[in-house]
């Protein structure tokens, strides 16, 4: 179990099953990176593609997967990117901040429910039990991958999971879209009545949802032998887990093991991950990102012995009180004989994950770092005024825009904190908040690919701490033609044209569409005209995808108002198109008639 060469990609993780597609996704998480949150959909696209992706190829993923993906997130917890792409405006109807619970406690969970259709067979359901984040981090996590379909009426097993995607809406910052709403509530009605596989030597599954209103949790951690793995503990969460254990294992951080109740360190073998452990991507890796050392510890994960039998839980919870205490988490309990997956399995002198730790022995008793409260302090404001509703209505003048950032109610800001907010495609242009009235932050003179709903805030403690977050504004007042000038700016010559063109019309290859180009002007620049291969493929989207010649029209139109725009129309486009718009008006005459 565990073994350190086992790596499964979340790319890989997400992507249909030969034959089909994506039909709908949810997925929840505490921490959210934009970058990395562009990566799933090439997953949903089937492009062959890792996370450096032909910059076209990812721009048409993110497009086109947007009205089918929901991510939820804690409010205050999107991390501000390093460099602000324009594919993250295409993420904007994806991404929901969601409220905590309640004080001192947080959305949590990192799952990914999925369904995928087919023109053949029924739709397939898939679950990803994640311990780690949708972020680009490279700690060790684990994922329990299920699959399954829908099969006679609901099932009892799956009604904790069911409520969960069902609550979520609710919990969202800004209400969402009914139409949203409507397939995450369809969604956590089908799930009630998935039967799952079983990977292999597990007999039973179950799925354990916490701070769920009206799901009581039926997590049993008892049992006479304890593996527990997680990063943050405490003592009470450890005796929520491995309760009076007289044989437990824990692996964990320094800092947390050192802070046990010397008699809690004193019933328990801990580890530590070796600094040493790490483990490269295989040679040939696309990416080499991906080729980083994974260090350090995100992985939970809890083995139960009793009665010869081994329940192995994996999910979102650390040992800690707030986990099982308050927090939103899951778990998926695994079931099997104890000599497949019990601690041996994990600890024994053979076992793979084994060769990754190293013991550390602990009195205990150590006392918090007195700057730990100053930053907790520090998160929790980031996440209360991130959980405020922001609105950024727009007024336009021509091409000049003007954003203003504003609140309904009083930000919370205690005495000798500095807030600043500025426009996420704006860095460096902060407007100071002030304390206990509401937001007012104007922005002029923006230019019309850079209007966003994106704003970030960054916070500074009384002691010289600091940290940012984004935050996901409602957007008023959206100018016409927003999304279409970005996708001009990206598509800025003939051959990114054609190839959009060629994945939005649904060509498996776009380079089909590039082997003819036409006469050089001179200078080494090389016009692209329009080949039979564009007219077939148009000729055929009109048959077999009207809406996409829909969608391409407003990037048409976008180029053809400048002139440096319609040198990026391959030559003859703009004779062609004309036509083809005359031939969808009066197929709909005719389907409308």
């Amino acid at each position: 179990m565990l073994a350190p060469d086992a790596r499964a990609i979340l790319l890989d993780q997400l992507r249909p099953p030969f034959g089909y597609r994506l039909d709908a996704a949810v997925a929840t998480t505490f921490t959210l990176d934009l970058a990395a949150a562009l990566v799933p959909p090439l997953a949903f696209a089937a492009f062959e593609l890792r996370s450096t992706p032909d910059p076209v190829a990812a721009l048409e993923a993110v497009r086109s997967c947007a009205d089918r993906v929901d991510v939820f997130c804690q409010a205050g917890q999107i991390t501000v990117p390093a460099h602000a792409s324009d594919l993250m405006a295409f993420l904007e109807p994806m991404i929901h901040q969601v409220d905590r619970p309640r004080p001192g406690h947080l959305f949590h969970p990192k799952i990914w429910l999925l369904r995928y259709t087919s023109d053949d067979d029924r739709p397939q359901h898939r679950l990803l039990c994640l311990t780690r984040n949708l972020t680009r981090d490279h700690s060790w996590d684990t994922v329990v991958r299920l699959d399954g379909n829908t099969t006679g009426g609901p099932k009892a097993a799956n009604r904790p999971l069911a409520e969960l995607i069902r609550s979520l809406p609710g919990r969202a910052v800004t209400p969402l879209p009914e139409g949203r709403r409507q397939r995450i509530t369809a969604l956590a009605d089908e799930v009630r009545r998935v039967v799952w596989e079983h990977p292999d030597d597990v007999t039973e599954i179950n799925l354990h949802v916490f701070g769920v209103r009206g799901i009581r949790p039926t997590a049993d951690f008892s049992g006479y032998r304890h593996l527990v793995v997680a990063p943050f503990l405490n003592d009470r969460g450890l005796d929520t887990v491995a309760r009076a254990s007289p044989d437990a294992s824990v692996v964990s951080r320094i800092d947390d093991l050192n802070r046990l109740a010397p008699a809690a360190a004193a019933r328990i073998t801990s580890y530590v991950v070796s600094a040493i452990a790490g483990l490269g991507e295989p040679t040939g890796a696309d990416d080499p990102a991906d080729q980083q050392i994974l260090a350090g510890l995100h992985a939970k994960l809890y083995v139960v012995e009793r009665n010869r039998r081994a329940h192995v839980f994996i999910g979102s919870a650390n040992a800690t009180d707030a986990a099982f205490g308050g927090n939103v988490e899951i778990l998926v309990e695994l079931v099997g004989g104890a000599t497949k997956l019990g601690v041996d399995t994990f600890l024994g002198p053979e076992a793979p994950f084994r060769t990754l730790l190293e013991e550390y022995d602990t009195a205990g008793g150590a006392q918090p770092d007195p700057a730990d409260e100053a930053k907790r302090a520090l998160d929790d404001l980031v996440r209360d005024l991130a959980a405020i509703p922001y609105t950024a209505t727009v007024t336009s003048d021509g091409d000049n825009h003007r954003v203003r950032v504003t609140t309904d109610r009083p930000l919370p800001i205690p005495a000798g904190y500095d807030v600043t907010a500025e426009l996420l495609t704006r860095p460096g242009e902060a407007r100071v908040l002030v304390a206990n009235v509401p937001a007012g932050a104007e922005y002029p003179g923006v230019s019309l690919a850079d209007v966003t709903p994106f704003v970030v805030l960054r916070v500074r403690s009384p002691e010289g701490l600091q940290r940012g977050t984004v935050v996901h504004a409602t957007l008023v007042d959206d100018p016409t033609g927003r999304l279409d000038e970005i996708l001009a700016r990206q598509v800025d010559n003939s051959e990114k044209f054609l190839r959009f063109l060629a994945l939005l019309l649904g060509l498996a290859d776009p380079n089909l569409l590039l082997s003819g180009t036409g006469q050089g002007d001179g200078v080494g620049i090389t016009r692209i005209t329009v080949g039979p291969g564009v007219f077939e493929l148009v000729l055929r989207a009109l048959a077999d995808r009207p809406e996409a010649l829909v969608d391409l029209d407003g990037l048409v139109r976008r180029l053809q108002a400048t002139d440096a725009g319609r040198r990026v129309l391959p030559e003859g486009f703009d004779v062609l198109w004309p036509t083809v718009l005359e031939a969808h008006r009066r197929l709909e005459e005719v389907t409308v008639g």
